[in-house]
């Protein structure tokens, strides 16, 4: 059987898989345009023999007489075509004919002709995939009055569905030759402008026969009246790949060095468990929850053996507040991040404003009972830390440091939280009424605070250098001798004994305050206490002054601020004066809200330097006990197993008993050859990929010109134009060039490899040069009117395929 009714089952084997899928079309009760499929035995007949088979003829016209219209459109169908792996996206050709026998063999016969044309070919080499063989459908030709393709996963956002259409006949959408019209919904969305054409029932039908196929698909589709035919469906061949956005702005304060393996298991389970705490503390509802589960357990990552932020992941987490934007932004300005919002999913919709918002009202009162609950548990930690018994109980002050970090830390969250947000509702406020100036009054607004933890060691060291400059005796000493000598001398020379007091006070207190006081790797002054002696020494040398002199100066620049701020906010509103006043009140909440969470921010921040400090040490003695045991060679072995590790060897519960020497020696190895790598502070990768080098996130500074447009292919490339009217002037191409050109049709492919990425100025998201660009990674921006004539040959550019961006350099 040479010919086929669409309306019967197909094989994809005989006719091809555009064929097919019409058939499917119609076994689901779709409304397909009517038609028939011919086999592929009729190319092969005819390659043989040089002739159609017997019976052929009288076939085919007895179909086309039942075909109800003028016209008729005959379209390739070959064997391999709009598979999963490869579309053929307007590589191969259709073409509408009137409703005869003579004009039918002659197009299905440029059909069979297109397998060899030069896009084909080109298509080939980039894919990878020769095709051979050809089926060929024969259908009613339908005189659209609007024509689209749908994909039900957006190129832009996978949890959409993204649109495309112009006014008649789909050839000017997928050729480029016109900019189409556009529209995105959710699934559960209809499009929120009025459409000519019946777009809740296209977008019913799409979702319909998506869950049919059970994979994502592409639907070309005419609409005539109200009447939707779809007339193509296939797999997307290439889903945008997610990205994940990475930082470093914030987390290399408390990380500033590669950070050893335990310290990673630790910090990367403390964040998840940070995170979940603070949201459960705000009563997310519990269904957003379990759905942030994986972004929970991965709001950070290593790269280069140092601490990043995921920002998609923390992003999608904030998402689930009904406050989303407000926290998002918060957020990055808290840890000084630069995009707005990288969030891929939005969990908000489960959870109460008002339930919400009574919770934020409580939480902020309850702050410092919560400040000094996280304060007297790590005192508890400290003390047992502390204890001269040479039987302590390591593996119990273990565990018990791991419940502080893991479930009681949500205590100390609080103050992050609220420093978080009082410092962005004190700078709106200030904005409001400073405009461009607002960031220098808002930080006056905040700075001197009264009390603020990290002021205090630098109080006691100014006191213990007054104390030496008072004894000339000992200040002759610091200033002819080494801080080895010194640290010596105090501790051998009675005379020096007030002076050692103060100084063992001082290092007990705050002598793990210490540049990376969190990383196990570094040492601080308790550990190197000479260390604290050259500090000495330079403030005598110096002659430093009195912080809290300085401290001084700054609280009365504080209160004038205030005081000014105030008397502007009512001299603005001096008709309204009763507003003034509240505006004023507001104005001083706000403040005196945003230092109380600065300051206990600050107090939770000492108290987790201490509790690093404590658990440092008792890793070290867990250490020596298993040095001594001839376990590991160092006891600072251990900083290279993870927690969980660790606590397996403690319990002798590891499923596995590796010889630890071995393996710690092969990571330190490793660890040493990770460290060189550094990456950038702010880098966005694919998710579920781990390159092994990093490229820095392209800036936009400088002087340049800069376009937008529609961005169809991600990744960002910085090269040279150039600017083709026709695939015939490809010689102009190098290596790696940028193509601008005015618009792509299927020809454009055989330059592909050319290139490094794409501009063009007609088009949409699913003209051919897209999905092409799409599918073999070139980074591709489209629909920038007049860009062909701007743009000169060897005009250098970055082209970021992610936001739609074109800078001229």
């Amino acid at each position: 059987m040479y010919i086929q009714s669409l309306q019967e089952k197909l094989s994809t084997d005989l006719v091809g898989a555009k064929a097919t899928s019409l058939s499917a079309l119609f076994g689901y009760g779709f409304s397909v345009p009517n038609g028939y499929a011919v086999s592929k035995k009729v190319l092969e007949y005819y390659t043989k023999d040089n002739k159609l088979p017997f019976g052929f003829k009288q076939s085919l016209e007895d179909c086309l007489g039942t075909l109800n219209s003028q016209k008729i459109i005959i379209r390739s169908s070959a064997i391999g075509e709009d598979s999963e792996s490869f579309s053929f996206a307007g590589q191969l050709d259709s073409f509408v004919v009137k409703n005869n026998m003579e004009d039918a063999i002659e197009a299905i016969q440029n059909c069979w002709n297109g397998l060899n044309n030069d896009r084909v070919i080109a298509y080939e080499k980039l894919s990878g995939k020769k095709l051979v063989e050809m089926g060929v459908i024969i259908q009613e030709f339908v005189e659209a009055d609007y024509a689209g393709v749908t994909f039900t996963a957006s190129p832009y956002n996978a949890d959409q569905i993204y649109t495309e259409y112009v006014k008649g006949a789909g050839e000017k959408l997928v050729s480029g030759k016109v900019t189409p019209k556009n529209f995105s919904v959710d699934f559960t969305e209809t499009p929120k402008e009025k459409l000519p054409f019946n777009d809740v029932e296209l977008i019913r039908l799409a979702t319909t026969l998506k869950e049919k196929y059970g994979f994502h698909i592409d639907i070309e589709w005419v609409s005539k009246g109200q009447h939707v035919f779809f007339v193509q469906a296939r797999p997307i061949t290439v889903l945008q790949k997610k990205k994940v956005h990475w930082t470093n702005t914030n987390l290399n304060e408390n990380y500033p060095t590669p950070m050893s393996p335990l310290l990673y298991s630790i910090a990367r389970d403390s964040y998840y468990h940070y995170f979940k705490n603070l949201a459960g503390l705000l009563q997310i509802h519990k269904k957003s929850l379990r759905k942030l589960e994986y972004d929970f357990s991965n709001t950070v990552g290593i790269w280069g053996n140092r601490l990043y932020y995921n920002m998609t992941s923390i992003h999608n987490i904030l998402s689930s507040s009904p406050l989303k934007a407000y926290f998002k932004d918060a957020f990055n300005k808290f840890v000084g991040y630069g995009e707005k919002d990288v969030a891929q999913k939005d969990t908000s919709k489960s959870t109460s404003i008002f339930r919400f918002g009574f919770r934020l009202i409580r939480l902020n009162f309850s702050l410092e009972k919560h400040v000094k609950s996280i304060e007297s548990m790590v005192d508890d930690f400290a003390f047992e830390a502390n204890k001269k018994d040479q039987n302590l109980p390591l593996p119990s002050l273990f565990y018990s440091f791991l419940d502080l970090r893991f479930n009681q830390w949500y205590h100390a969250s609080l103050a992050d939280f609220f420093s978080m947000i009082h410092y962005k509702v004190l700078g709106e406020i200030t904005k409001k009424f400073y405009g461009e100036e607002s960031i220098g009054i808002h930080n006056t607004l905040v700075q001197a605070i009264p009390g603020l933890m990290s002021s205090e060691p630098l109080n006691e060291t100014y006191d213990i250098v007054q104390e030496i400059n008072n004894n000339n005796k000992i200040k002759s000493f610091f200033q002819s001798h080494s801080s080895k000598e010194v640290y010596q001398e105090i501790q051998e020379n009675p005379s020096y004994f007030q002076l050692k007091k103060s100084l063992d006070s001082y290092l007990k207190k705050w002598g793990f305050r210490c540049s990376g006081e969190l990383m196990f790797f570094s040492t601080n002054y308790i550990e190197e206490p000479t260390k604290f002696i050259e500090l000495l020494q330079v403030f005598m040398s110096q002659e430093a002054q009195d912080p809290r002199e300085a401290i001084a100066i700054k609280d009365r620049e504080r209160k004038l601020a205030m005081r000014s701020f105030a008397l502007k906010i009512i001299k603005k509103r001096s008709i309204f004066f009763p507003v003034s006043i509240v505006e004023v009140g507001m104005l001083y909440l706000s403040a005196k809200l945003c230092k109380q969470a600065i300051s206990s921010r600050e107090r939770v921040r000492y108290k987790q330097a201490e509790m690093y400090y404590h658990f440092k040490t008792i890793i070290k003695k867990i250490g020596a006990q298993y040095v001594a045991e001839q376990k590991i060679n160092t006891t600072e072995d251990l900083f290279f197993m993870s927690y969980k590790e660790i606590g397996e060897l403690l319990s002798s519960s590891a499923m596995f008993s590796n010889d630890l020497k071995q393996v710690i020696q092969q990571r330190r190895l490793r660890f040493n050859l990770e460290s060189k790598n550094e990456c950038p502070e702010n880098f966005t990768t694919n998710f579920g990929e781990k390159p092994e080098k990093i490229a820095e996130d392209v800036s936009y500074n400088g002087d340049f010109t800069e376009f937008n447009g529609l961005a169809v292919s991600g990744g960002k490339i910085k090269a040279r134009i150039k600017v083709l009217e026709s695939v015939l002037e490809s010689a102009k191409l190098n290596k790696g060039d940028i193509l601008v050109t005015k618009q792509t049709d299927p020809g454009w492919a055989m330059v592909f490899p050319l290139i490094g990425g794409l501009i063009v100025e007609r088009g949409g998201a699913l003209s051919h040069g897209a999905i092409v660009a799409r599918e073999f990674g070139i980074p591709a921006v489209i629909g920038i009117t007049g860009i062909a004539e701007i743009l000169k040959d060897n005009d250098e550019v970055i082209l970021d395929g992610d936001l739609g961006k074109i800078q001229v350099l």
